[in-house]
């Protein structure tokens, strides 16, 4: 085997040397380029394909940031701006967003509770006045249900509401 390896080697050695000058400056030119073209292939353009790439997710990551710092400002400025929850006794907020939203006839039942717990029944509501109330409540007397059970009436779009609320 070594011997085929050098007999090789000689026959490359001794074509090369048979070979003209210009023969031989062609030969290196061609095998110079047809490295570079590999090392291009193989090397270059995978290197430009993924430089593009990441300059595109580099811009949608920065605007994908951007919307992001947006929305965090967004929460701060409502963290700044919420409503401080009011020490007053939870029935008199709950009798005044009744009479905001002309509901103080429609409650057919308003109990007091355990741990500042107040149990409504609305006989008849619609749920839009429903969702309304719950909403202005939520917001005004900062009341929100814990219970709520609504029960569908034969009118169309009315239910009964029995809520339990707290802070």
């Amino acid at each position: 085997m070594a011997t085929t390896a050098l007999s090789r080697r000689e026959g490359l050695v001794q074509w090369w040397q048979l070979r003209s000058r210009a023969e031989r400056t062609l030969l290196v030119l061609v095998a110079t380029v047809l490295a570079l073209t590999l090392g291009w292939l193989l090397i270059g353009q995978p290197l430009l394909q993924d430089t593009e790439q990441l300059t595109r997710q580099l811009a949608t990551d920065r605007v994908t940031l951007t919307e992001a710092q947006r929305q965090a400002d967004a929460i701060a400025g409502l963290a700044q701006s919420a409503p401080h929850v009011a020490a007053s006794d939870p029935r008199a907020a709950l009798d005044a967003v009744l009479v905001e939203q002309g509901l103080k006839g429609a409650a057919t039942s308003i109990e007091r509770g355990d741990n500042e717990r107040i149990r409504l029944t609305f006989e008849r509501i619609t749920f839009d006045a429903l969702t309304a109330f719950l909403d202005a409540l939520q917001k005004s007397a900062q009341l929100r249900p814990v219970e709520l059970v609504a029960t569908a009436r034969v009118e169309p779009g009315q239910v009964r509401a029995d809520l339990t609320l707290a802070r």
